[in-house]
């Protein structure tokens, strides 16, 4: 038990560092995302080689007709990630985790409502848990006045932001519950770990292609299949932003899976939503993104409400 909430902690983590390449990145969303999994596909192929060519793991059976399920979630993944860029362009990083919060009860129910993997009085400490957990995330959300007047500015662009990082929050609600329902053995009927990093980061490399090779012309105002052609092969430096975020991905991903094994999938995951902690720790002593004399008291009202969740969620395993 301890060992899964260690391991929810460490992807919360993870969910918010993998995200900081992207912040160097001028790279367009859907190449970024295929060479995320590249690098999350390589680095599967590499570990199912060792662990099952050694014998280390039993092979897992890649045949099953659930893994459709897998696919399925690398395209509704896809899906978020475009919307969740699309969101940080319009409306900024900060106003942006706002409403993409939105991923933690979303996939938290959905979770509770499919497995049904907590129950009776425990169903109260996990409410109350997720409902502390996601008052939380919005106390570390603090706009600035540049922020507020280019909001007032530009409240289409905010219309619109808004409405893509609520979409982007459902997606990874939704690709949570599906990774969930694989990783369940009560469901499935099997074990399934590293099929689902493999089939996974497959189904996002060529979601990735068909999307850039239909839509190419309207990213980056390409409208020759040519050009197309050589925007999705072209590796230069620009493509090791995204691979050093599609290695920590795997790691997470990972992680997740023994997380969901160990303890409850509707805490494990609730859990994992500290990673806006986590961001704003690195905008606040990194980035120099957030003001700390000036906003402390929200700052730590945040903290205190997060471990008050935490504590919440523990008595829900």
């Amino acid at each position: 038990m301890v060992l899964g909430l260690v391991f929810a902690v460490i992807v919360s983590v993870l969910f918010a560092v993998y995200a900081v390449p992207r912040k160097f990145s001028q790279q367009n969303v859907i190449l970024y995302t295929m060479w995320m999994g590249v690098a999350y596909f390589i680095g599967t192929v590499i570990l199912i080689s060792i662990l099952w060519g050694l014998r280390i793991e039993e092979p897992e059976n890649l045949l099953n007709p659930w893994h459709v399920l897998t696919i399925l979630r690398g395209f509704i993944w896809l899906l978020g990630m475009a919307a969740y860029n699309l969101a940080i362009d319009k409306i900024g990083l900060t106003r942006f985790n706002q409403w993409k919060n939105v991923q933690g009860p979303v996939g938290s129910l959905l979770i509770l409502f499919v497995l049904t993997d907590v129950v009776g009085i425990k169903i109260l400490w996990l409410v109350l848990g997720i409902t502390v957990m996601f008052v939380s995330a919005l106390m570390f959300q603090i706009t600035t006045d540049t922020e507020k007047e280019n909001l007032i500015a530009s409240i289409k662009n905010a219309k619109a932001g808004i409405a893509l990082a609520l979409f982007s929050g459902v997606c990874f609600g939704i690709t949570a519950m599906l990774n969930s329902v694989v990783t369940n053995s009560v469901i499935v009927g099997a074990t399934f770990t590293y099929a689902q990093l493999l089939y996974h980061s497959a189904s996002l490399i060529i979601f990735s292609v068909i999307v850039y090779w239909i839509f190419g012309n309207k990213f980056n105002g390409h409208s020759t299949v040519k050009q197309r052609f050589k925007d999705i092969f072209k590796v230069d430096r620009k493509t090791w932003l995204p691979i050093i975020a599609g290695g920590m991905f795997l790691t997470a991903t990972l992680l997740t899976i023994h997380s969901y094994r160990l303890i409850p999938s509707t805490v494990a995951w609730s859990i994992m939503q500290l990673n806006v902690f986590w961001t704003v720790l690195i905008g606040l002593f990194i980035f120099k993104e957030i003001n700390c004399k000036q906003h402390w008291l929200r700052l730590s009202s945040g903290v205190l409400m997060a471990a008050g969740a935490c504590v919440l969620l523990f008595y829900a395993i």
